[in-house]
């Protein structure tokens, strides 16, 4: 079981859409949230002239979240990190909000903002929730294996931070080492990750569609791997039919298979996004002993109620 964690918020300029600091107990790193529009406005900051990575969040042309990651060092004219996001202004690719990572003791040398760099790109790669600018792989270095741990304890809270701060990029949208959860998980932890099963014969297809996905805390995803009928039924839902075409274009749907892990809503919207129709997703989707979503729910709920 995990344990908590106390993070330290500071609003800047006194309201939730300006600058944020953030700050941890027994943590040395310092993180800041800067809207583009207050970069300006921090240029005076004896820590944010230190060396730093920095993360650029914004939307493509697909409207699709982005995030480009970079590092910066210390200049000899002693400005550091936020020059250096402020350099960004002039690029083609547009960002909105900045978060900018450095140490509240000055500590990263250009070793360790190069293995954060690379650390941090490939990381955003894997989790695969933004689409990552970088068009090249950092060098990550030549750190000892001492610093490496202590630069991956950094990483860890890190992540933390970015997700407090309103980004999940390091936030898997499953674990991937959850095992399939019993037809009936017998707690709440168990629950909130469960697979889910759909095997329906298709039509349109001409054959079997099986597909699998897990409830969690912001949705139910379509896993990677399963099967999409990739005809679009008279019926299927408008913002369905965009996100499969969505899918299509940027090669998440190849032939008749899911490459990338999907968020859906609902159940409901997660059965419509792999059958391409309206249908009931309370019943398309399955626990592993064959109990229907609906069936498995309400019993959940009858359950919850005895107990309250």
């Amino acid at each position: 079981m995990t344990t908590g964690k106390n993070f330290n918020l500071f609003l800047m300029d006194g309201t939730v859409t300006g600058r944020i600091k953030c700050t941890l107990a027994n943590w040395t790193g310092l993180a800041y949230k800067i809207p583009r529009t207050h970069l300006s406005q921090s240029k005076e900051r004896a820590d944010l002239k230190q060396s730093g990575v920095y993360f650029l969040f914004g939307k493509n042309e697909a409207d699709e979240d982005e995030v480009y990651i970079g590092q910066a060092g210390l200049r000899k004219n002693g400005e550091g990190v936020l020059l250096r996001v402020t350099e960004h202004l002039k690029d083609e690719a547009y960002f909105s909000e900045a978060i900018l990572l450095t140490t509240q003791n000055n500590s990263f040398g250009p070793t360790e903002i190069s293995y954060l760099e690379h650390r941090f790109t490939n990381l955003a790669i894997a989790t695969a929730r933004y689409r990552v600018r970088n068009a090249n792989d950092p060098n990550p270095g030549n750190v000892t294996e001492e610093k490496e741990s202590e630069l991956e304890d950094f990483i860890s809270y890190a992540k933390m931070v970015l997700g407090v701060l309103g980004y999940k990029v390091f936030v898997p949208l499953v674990e991937r080492d959850a095992p399939a959860s019993a037809p009936a998980p017998a707690t709440a932890e168990a629950a909130a990750e469960m697979t889910l099963y759909l095997s329906r014969k298709s039509r349109k297809a001409g054959r079997v569609i099986e597909a699998q996905c897990r409830r969690t805390s912001e949705g139910f995803v379509v896993l990677a791997g399963s099967m999409i009928d990739t005809v679009d039924g008279d019926t299927i839902p408008k913002s369905i039919k965009a996100l499969r075409e969505k899918c299509i274009a940027r090669g998440d749907i190849a032939g008749d298979k899911l490459m990338r892990d999907t968020l859906c809503t609902s159940p409901t919207y997660a059965a419509a996004f792999v059958l391409g129709m309206t249908t009931n997703g309370r019943t398309d989707w399955k626990t592993a002993d064959g109990t229907t979503f609906k069936a498995w729910d309400e019993a959940e709920a009858a359950d919850s109620a005895d107990r309250g």
